[in-house]
C-alpha cells in the first residue's frame, strides 16, 4: 500500500464539480491517517475532516455549492503531505460517452474549404479519460487511469469532443453556469464493452469470447499474434516491391484511372491487397499565392503516405480521417503528387463525393479526374487485427466503473455504430446498461442518446442494420428519464464521422433542456403511434399513420419513396403519401393487408421526409398495422 496522499483524479486544477448536490471526494493516504479538506472561494470557507480506513482509503462528502463562476481552492492535508488544487468551479457536469462520434475532436470537424474559427469559453471544461482496455473478470477501478481538466481556450478547443462541446456551448448560453464534460468515449466501443463480466454472462451471447478474453495474457498474446502477422506481411511486401524504390524517378508504367473511385470498380483492382502508388500532375498558375497551401484528398482506404514533389507531406494510418496535408513543397508551374496506398482488407479506394483538390489562399485547384496507378506489391488478404476497444467488457473496469463515483447532471450517449451488426440485441443490452449504471450511481441519472445518422455502411452487406439499430434506440425511449436527439438528416452517406457536430450538439442540448431541466418551451418530439388499414379501393390499399402530435407533422414533397409496406418477406414502396388533419394516408398498389409500415428504413435513406413544424426530423420507424 502506498502511504502517499492521493485524491480522485477528477478533483484537480480547473475542475468543474456538480453544483447543488453533495459530492463525495475520495482518495488514499496512510492507513488510519487523519485527513483535512479546506475549500475556500469568495467569502466562503469550508473545513471537513476524515480518517482513512485500514486500506488507506478515505472519503469526504462536500456540502452542496451553488453554481457560479467563483473560483475555489481545495487543499487536502494528511500529516506532512498536502495537495492544493486551484480554479475549481461548481456548475453542471455531464458524463459524455459512447464511441468515435462522441470522441471525435473539434479539429476533425474543421472544413478547410469553408474555414471558421472555433468559439472559445473558459467556463466550459473537459476531462478526457485516456482509453484503457481491461478484461479481468472482477476488475473494477475506483478511479480513472488518467486525465486532466482543460478549459475551452483557443489552444484546447480543437482537442475537445465536438458533439459534447457544441452541446455544452448551447447550455452555457442558456443557463449561464460553468459546464463540465467528463469524457469517457472511445472509438469503436460497443455497449457490451461498458458492462461487467457477470452481466455479460447473463446474456449468454459472449460466453466463448469471455473465456478467451479473461484468460491470463489475452491482450499480450493477441497483440503479439497481430504484430507478428503485420511483420510477416511487410517483410513479404519488401521482398516483392520493386516499384517504390524508383517511384520518384520512373514516370512510366502507370495505368489511367479516374479519382475518386473504389477499387472494386476496376477488374484489375477488385479484391486488391498490398501497396499501390497513385500519381497526379497538375499546374499552379504563376500568380497564385502559395502560402498556407493544403492538399486535400477526401478519405482513403486504408493507410496512405502522400508526397508532393518528392517530399512526404503527410500520412494517415487508417481509413476514416480526412486527408488534409500542408503543401509546403508546392511550386508555381508543374507539380507531382504521389500517394502510396496500403490496402490491407480488399476494400481500397478514394471515397466518392469528397473533395480532391489543392487549397490556395486565393483559389482552389481541382485534382480529381485523371490519375495513374501502379501496383508495387500484391499480398494475400489479411484478417482484421483485433481492435480491443470494440470487444465486450473492454471499457468497463477503467473507463465506466470509475464514473459511478462522480455526480453528474446527465449522461450524453452517442454510440451504436459498432453494435449495428447485432442490432436485435441492442435494446436488451442498452436497457440493462442503463439499469446497471443508475443502480451503481445510486440515482436515476437522465440519459440522453444520439440516434444514428444516415450512413451507407460499406460493411453492412446490404442489410439495413443501421435502420434496425435506430429502431432499437427509438424503442429504448420507453426507459424513464431518457431522451433522444434524432440526426437522420445531418450525417454524410459516405463518412462514418460526419463533420456537422454543431447540430448534433444543439439537438442534444435541446433534449437536456426539455428532459433534465423541464423546459416546457422545448416542444416534445413527435413519434409514430400507429398504422390503421383503411381497406382497398380499385386495387389500391390505404393505411393511415398517426403520430403523437398530428398537428405538428410536416411532409416533404418527395415523401412516397420514404415509405414501405411490408407483407411478410415482400416489401413494396408506397404510391403516394398525403398529409391531412387525420395525419398521413399512404396508398400502395395491392389489395393485401400489410403487416407493417416502415419509414426511411435504410442505412442512408434517399429522402428524409418527416419533420415537425420546428424543422426537426422525426425518427425513422417501423410500426405494425392495426
Amino acid at each position: 500500500m502506498n502511504n502517499k496522499l492521493t485524491v480522485m483524479r477528477v478533483v484537480c486544477d480547473n475542475a468543474i464539480i456538480q453544483a447543488n448536490v453533495g459530492n463525495t471526494v475520495f482518495g488514499y493516504a496512510a492507513a488510519g491517517a487523519d485527513l483535512k479538506l479546506t475549500v475556500t472561494g469568495g467569502e466562503r470557507e469550508v473545513s471537513l475532516a476524515a480518517k482513512s480506513n485500514d486500506n488507506g482509503r478515505w472519503e469526504i462528502t462536500l456540502p452542496p455549492f451553488e453554481a457560479s463562476f467563483g473560483k475555489y481552492k481545495f487543499r487536502f492535508e494528511s500529516g506532512e503531505d498536502a495537495l492544493t488544487f486551484d480554479d475549481i468551479m461548481f456548475g453542471e457536469l455531464f458524463h459524455i460517452s459512447g464511441q468515435s462520434n462522441m470522441e471525435l475532436p473539434m479539429e476533425r470537424t474543421y472544413d478547410p474549404l469553408a474555414p471558421e474559427e472555433f468559439p472559445v469559453c473558459e467556463h466550459i471544461r473537459e476531462f478526457r479519460v485516456p482509453i484503457q482496455c481491461c478484461f479481468g473478470k472482477d476488475e473494477e477501478y475506483d478511479d480513472f487511469p488518467g486525465g486532466e481538466w482543460k478549459s475551452a481556450t483557443a489552444e484546447n478547443v480543437p482537442g475537445m469532443s465536438a458533439a459534447g462541446y457544441w452541446c455544452a456551448l448551447e447550455l452555457y448560453k442558456k443557463y449561464n453556469v460553468p459546464i463540465g464534460l467528463l469524457n469517457t468515449s472511445a472509438g469503436g466501443s460497443a455497449v457490451g464493452g461498458r458492462m461487467p463480466y457477470k452481466m455479460l454472462r447473463e446474456f449468454g451471447w459472449y460466453d466463448d469470447y469471455l473465456e478467451k478474453a479473461t484468460a491470463e495474457g489475452y491482450m499480450e498474446n493477441v497483440g503479439k499474434y497481430d504484430s507478428d502477422r503485420n511483420t510477416e506481411r511487410y517483410k513479404r511486401i519488401a521482398e516483392l516491391d520493386k516499384v517504390s524504390e524508383r517511384i520518384f524517378t520512373d514516370e512510366t508504367g502507370f495505368t489511367d484511372c479516374t479519382v475518386p473511385f473504389m477499387f472494386g470498380e476496376i477488374p484489375e483492382l477488385k479484391g486488391f491487397c498490398g501497396i499501390l502508388w497513385f500519381r497526379r500532375t497538375f499546374d499552379i498558375p504563376a500568380d497564385a499565392d502559395l502560402s498556407d497551401a493544403l492538399v486535400i484528398l477526401g478519405t482513403l482506404t486504408d493507410a496512405d503516405k502522400t508526397y508532393l514533389n518528392g517530399r512526404l507531406i503527410g500520412e494517415t494510418g487508417y481509413m476514416y480521417p480526412p486527408r488534409i496535408y500542408p503543401a509546403e513543397t508546392l511550386v508555381h508551374g508543374r507539380n507531382t503528387l504521389l500517394v502510396q496506398l496500403d490496402v490491407k482488407y480488399a476494400g481500397g479506394g478514394f471515397t466518392k463525393d469528397k473533395p480532391y483538390c489543392v487549397k490556395l489562399r486565393d483559389r482552389v485547384i481541382d485534382i480529381s479526374g485523371g490519375w495513374g496507378y501502379k501496383a508495387a506489391a500484391t499480398v494475400p488478404y489479411m484478417e482484421n487485427e483485433t481492435f480491443f476497444p470494440s470487444k465486450p467488457l473492454a471499457m468497463y473496469a477503467a473507463m465506466t466503473a470509475p464514473a459511478f463515483n462522480v455526480k453528474c447532471r446527465a449522461m450524453l450517449w452517442y454510440q451504436g455504430e459498432t453494435d449495428c451488426y447485432n442490432a436485435e440485441r441492442y435494446g436488451t443490452m442498452f436497457r440493462k446498461f442503463v439499469e446497471m449504471y443508475r443502480g451503481r450511481c445510486g440515482y436515476e441519472i437522465p440519459v440522453i442518446t444520439t440516434q444514428l445518422c444516415n450512413f451507407d455502411d460499406p460493411f453492412a452487406g446490404g442489410r439495413p442494420c443501421w435502420a434496425e439499430l435506430r429502431e432499437q434506440q427509438r424503442l429504448c425511449l420507453e426507459i424513464p428519464a431518457t431522451d433522444m436527439a434524432v440526426t437522420i438528416d445531418i450525417g454524410e452517406d459516405n463518412d462514418l464521422h460526419p463533420r456537422n457536430k454543431r447540430d448534433v450538439g444543439k439537438r442534444l442540448a435541446r433534449c437536456v433542456m426539455r428532459t433534465v431541466y423541464g423546459d416546457r418551451t422545448i416542444t416534445p418530439d413527435i413519434f409514430c403511434t400507429g398504422a390503421e388499414y383503411l381497406g382497398c379501393t380499385d386495387g389500391s390499399g390505404k393505411v393511415l399513420l398517426t403520430f403523437t402530435d398530428n398537428s405538428r407533422v410536416t411532409l416533404k414533397a418527395d415523401a412516397p419513396s420514404a415509405f414501405e409496406l411490408c407483407f411478410g418477406e415482400d416489401v413494396i414502396p408506397a404510391s403516394s403519401a398525403e398529409l391531412s388533419d387525420s395525419c398521413i394516408t399512404l396508398t400502395f398498389p395491392s389489395d393485401r393487408r400489410p403487416d407493417s409500415v416502415r419509414c426511411e428504413w435504410s442505412n442512408a435513406p434517399e429522402a428524409v421526409v418527416l419533420f415537425d413544424t420546428d424543422g426537426l426530423p422525426l425518427s425513422p420507424f417501423s410500426v405494425n398495422v392495426g
